[in-house]
């Protein structure tokens, strides 16, 4: 009788604190329509697993698992599959920051330069002017993704931090939106120097512990020690006419480079846990908890007669128990509503088309469509993707995780598919469908790089042997090697002086496959008449022009 009493009475308090929520037939028929589309979209877009959580008001309307954690295998996704969530991580970091702010540790106006002494840009009045904000913004004028696969030849952050004096930028400051990791790097860096603390840790104590979002990690780590119950990582691509998925392995999963580019992208969660991410953004920085006398806390007390009766020890509680332990649900403002709301606000444009405008705010995309307003934003990683979003006007909110890096249009197209469903004004397209077809297209048109590729281009093919010996440049790129074993060359090269195999492309051209990327090498003067030493330069891809590594003479 008195394990009864105590549970009628968390009952009463939870009923008293809690608000009114849909009928439970309203929920669990939107449940079902969405549970069937996400497996079509699933199935169309061939990917092996995903998981899905969408939250209501105060329901949680779906948290479910579809497919295998492997193409292949038979270990089914779960609502606490662990997945890479790639540039969601974003909008912690931001996060992160309007903690400090509230705290006062700092200003979105300090200058980068009052809080790094040592930071040092390409342009020095960008470097002076250049304040907390803008590296969150991506309109700092470089070109979008410069500086993205620096990591994966075996640079940290502590590397890409001192090239950024090195790589032009080709915007104006502040005037155009062009997508970028790197500068969360710089971003981190503030984060640690002014709490004395990690990034990863600020992550961990100022949002996850807080938030109980216990099975989720930043870099790889934690993903790693996840074992089993995380997915493996898949490649997503076109291949003749078709869809083309397969899991990745060992370097291809480009580890490194997630944690170096941490800040970014590195984060791994659920579809539990970010529900709970998704429900704090809904709730404007507030989170529920259940508190006791002595001050103790859960997230997620059970609010069902049931779950009570399983959280309590099976053979009750005992007298002294029972009366010292009567919790009741509160809130927490765990952020300002004023930096919310800042997080929340465009910044920079991104795009206008007849049907919506598209903002970036503090690392969200805010959208205004001519049906609603959306705040999402998208994520991926080698072998991952996802998106998490809300719709303040509908209280909604959704969060998908993918384990193939699947185009935004199976993303997009589901997460605007449930908000079809809650406007209840008669329009449901098939989102998934219409994205499919488009991307089909899209792989017909002729493709071309973002940035053309500046080096230099030769007809003439090296003789490898001339190729061989050991090249310098100053820190923090540091000095590589070229080998030749068995009739093949190898570049050493890198902080932690990874080496890999150079496969001759064409003249002067090769590739070379690191951390799960491909960076085309040119070498130059390296035939009989050429003046200079031999050197060679490395394609990063995106207008990071730093200039080659020069052949050492040999004994």
């Amino acid at each position: 009788m008195r394990k009864v009493a105590l549970i009628s009475t968390v009952l009463l308090l939870l009923t008293m604190s809690a608000p009114a929520q849909e009928p439970a037939i309203s929920v669990s028929s939107r449940a079902a329509d969405i549970a069937a589309y996400a497996e079509q979209v699933r199935q169309q877009w061939k990917i092996p697993g995903m998981s899905l959580a969408v939250i209501h008001g105060d329901s949680t309307v779906l948290v479910q698992g579809f497919g295998v954690k492997e193409k292949g295998g038979n270990d089914p996704v779960t609502p606490s599959t662990l997945f890479h969530i790639g540039s969601m991580t974003k909008a912690f970091t931001a996060t992160v920051i309007a903690s400090l702010v509230d705290e006062g540790l700092l200003s979105w106006d300090d200058t980068v330069k009052d809080i790094l002494p040592d930071f040092d840009w390409y342009d020095d009045s960008v470097e002076n002017a250049m304040q907390v904000r803008d590296l969150l913004t991506h309109s700092t004028g470089l070109v979008a993704q410069a500086g993205t696969y620096i990591a994966n030849l075996g640079y940290n952050r502590d590397d890409i931090y001192r090239m950024f004096r090195y790589i032009e930028p080709v915007y104006p400051f502040r005037e155009k939106f062009a997508y970028n990791n790197i500068t969360f790097i710089i971003a981190a860096r503030i984060i640690e120097t002014v709490t004395g603390k990690s990034w990863e840790d600020n992550i961990r104590e100022r949002i996850f512990n807080p938030l109980d979002m216990s099975s989720s990690v930043p870099g790889s780590d934690g993903y790693r020690a996840a074992g089993k119950k995380a997915s493996t990582a898949h490649y997503f691509g076109y291949n003749k006419g078709s869809i083309y998925v397969t899991p990745l392995y060992g370097e291809e999963r480009a580890l490194h480079w997630v944690d170096v580019i941490g800040p970014a992208g590195s984060i791994s969660s659920t579809a539990e846990d970010m529900a709970k991410w998704v429900r704090f953004h809904l709730d404007n920085g507030k989170v529920a908890r259940l508190i006791t006398p002595d001050s103790s806390w859960h997230t997620s007390f059970p609010a069902d007669i049931n779950a009570l009766y399983a959280y309590f020890p099976e053979n009750g509680c005992s007298e002294a128990a029972e009366f010292r332990f009567y919790p009741y649900h509160d809130t927490i403002r765990l952020i300002s509503g004023k930096q919310m709301d800042f997080l929340h606000t465009g910044a920079v444009h991104v795009r206008t088309d007849t049907t919506m405008t598209r903002d970036y705010g503090y690392c969200w995309y805010v959208e205004h469509n001519d049906r609603y307003d959306v705040i999402y934003h998208t994520g991926t990683t080698w072998g991952f993707t996802g998106v998490c979003g809300f719709v303040p006007g509908l209280d909604l909110g959704i969060a998908l995780l993918c384990n193939s890096e699947v185009s935004e249009y199976a993303r997009l197209g589901l997460m605007r598919y449930i908000i079809d469903l809650y406007l209840q004004d008669g329009i449901v397209r098939d989102w998934s469908t219409e994205g499919l077809e488009q991307w089909f297209a899209d792989r017909q048109k002729p493709r071309r790089r973002a940035v053309p590729c500046t080096i230099k281009r030769d007809s003439r093919t090296p003789d490898p042997a001339r190729l061989v010996g050991l090249y310098t440049k100053p820190e923090p790129f540091g000095n590589a090697e070229v080998t030749l074993k068995n009739g093949r060359l190898y570049l050493t090269i890198g902080r932690y002086g990874w080496t890999h195999r150079l496969d001759h492309y064409r003249g002067n051209e090769y590739w070379l496959r690191s951390d799960g990327h491909t960076f085309p090498v040119y070498f130059h003067n390296y035939s009989e008449g050429d003046s200079g030493p031999v050197d060679f330069e490395i394609d990063f891809n995106y207008n990071e022009n730093f200039g080659p590594w020069l052949q050492q003479p040999r004994p």
